[in-house]
């Protein structure tokens, strides 16, 4: 009954705070691609889905707005019918996460932690016709299961699963092929060194074949998902992964010279119809600029992107004293820290590769596009990873006695938790009565 009760309230809160960004604050489908992933869907049902989409957003989200789309509804409707669908959505979401924090994390954890989510996140971007927080889970699913897959590389079908699953992400939003390049990079490295420690027993064929064959099995599903996209885009823009932003718009110095450049000849109709030599590639980038030119746009992007998070919704918080306690953890039990990094190196390798090159990428594009929507994807997969890190790897070390002489002792997971409870109470109160009614969540 009491937990029922619970669950009623923070519901009951949480589509209030949804509410007043419905009602009020995002007013306009104008604003950050809501009018065109509004259009896309339209243009998708009045077409009878024969159209393409322009290879800026992909067509997974327009084709689950369209389903709301009714011809002859006006602009206005089928925009308060879109926020309603993606405030929908959110609801089938935050369970789905619920689920899985609640299966590797404590049971108070696992509610600190999707409280987090819910009133520094979604409470901000429900009421919104973005792709973003359908993404944000396909992603964190995907993380999940690959590195599933480095632990035990032995599981098949779930390297079929992850490669469905990261192909449906990416038709959602063309955004996960590096993390797979970092998983396929870790993946390969751990056969190599396993192959090479095994090389003269009897299991060594057998398991090698194993290793080799998860990672093909995700590369090949993934591809198999998305081919009709793939063939698609070669017939009708002339590259299997073309996309404007990865192919153009990332080796740009700024959105002024997108709209001067590509942008300007047709980049979403066909090849942009410009000279070669005009045409910005990775090459001529590294060609014509210099390494502190480089590092220099990778500083600036990383400060922007790091006081966009600063002065928003509510959620660096959270994630700072996470990161504190486990490197403090790491720092004062440094034997356990190094036995959990030899243990779980290449699942250690892979979580940093993918964060880190993901920060970097969102850095690097910056001067094109900035603000929460790209750096938001990593909030579920940095959040649960130091969480997993805390209560599951240092379980052991989170008791501790309060002096020499005492025996009295402090268990640091429950003080974190009462903390972040304590925090999350004082910063509910402010989001609700004044932060949810004024500031917009759709960047």
């Amino acid at each position: 009954m009491i937990v029922v009760l619970a669950v009623a309230v923070v519901l009951g809160l949480y589509l209030y705070g949804v509410r007043q960004q419905f009602l009020y604050v995002n007013t306009r489908s104008s604003t950050i691609d809501q009018e065109t992933y509004l259009e896309t869907a339209k243009s998708l049902k009045l077409s009878q889905y024969s159209i393409l989409t322009d290879r800026n957003r992909m067509p997974v989200y327009p084709y689950l707005l369209s389903l709301v789309y009714e011809p002859g509804l006006s602009e206005e409707a089928f925009f308060a019918r879109g926020k309603l669908f993606n405030i929908g959505l959110s609801l089938l979401i935050l369970p789905i996460l619920f689920g899985i924090f609640r299966r590797y994390l404590p049971w108070a954890t696992a509610v600190i932690l999707i409280l987090i989510h819910i009133f520094t996140l979604y409470i901000f971007k429900a009421a919104y016709t973005q792709v973003e927080l359908l993404f944000y889970l396909l992603s964190f699913l995907g993380y999940l299961l690959l590195a599933h897959l480095l632990y035990r590389p032995d599981s098949w079908q779930t390297a079929v699963f992850a490669g469905v699953l990261l192909g449906v992400a990416h038709l959602t939003k063309a955004s996960v092929l590096p993390g797979l390049a970092v998983f396929v990079g870790t993946a390969g490295l751990q056969t190599a060194v396993q192959a090479i420690k095994n090389s003269d027993t009897l299991v060594f064929g057998r398991q090698t074949v194993l290793r080799v064959a998860v990672p093909a099995l995700v590369l090949l599903f993934f591809l198999l998902t998305i081919w009709p996209y793939l063939q698609n885009s070669k017939n009708r823009f002339g590259h299997y992964f073309y996309n404007v932003n990865s192919t153009f718009y990332i080796w740009y110095d700024s959105w002024y010279d997108v709209l001067d450049g590509t942008r300007a000849h047709g980049d979403r109709l066909g090849w942009p119809d410009m000279p070669p030599e005009e045409i910005p590639s990775a090459a001529k980038y590294f060609q014509t600029h210099t390494l502190p030119e480089m590092g220099q746009r990778l500083a600036k992007g990383f400060l922007i992107t790091l006081v966009s998070m600063a002065d928003s919704y509510g959620y660096l918080k959270y994630m700072i004293i996470l990161f504190g306690l486990v490197l403090s953890l790491s720092l004062f039990n440094r034997q356990r820290a190094w036995a959990i990094l030899t243990q779980h190196f290449y699942l250690a390798l892979f979580s940093f590769g993918f964060i880190v090159l993901y920060v970097l990428l969102y850095a690097w594009y910056t001067p094109i596009a900035n603000g929460n929507r790209l750096v938001l994807a990593l909030f579920s997969p940095i959040t649960f990873t130091f969480c997993f890190i805390i209560y599951r790897l240092f379980d052991q070390q989170l008791l501790i006695q309060l002096n020499r002489k005492s025996t009295r002792t402090v268990h640091l997971g429950l003080l974190l938790n009462w903390l972040l409870g304590s925090l999350l109470l004082v910063d509910g109160y402010i989001i609700l009565t004044e932060r949810i009614s004024l500031m917009y969540g759709g960047f």
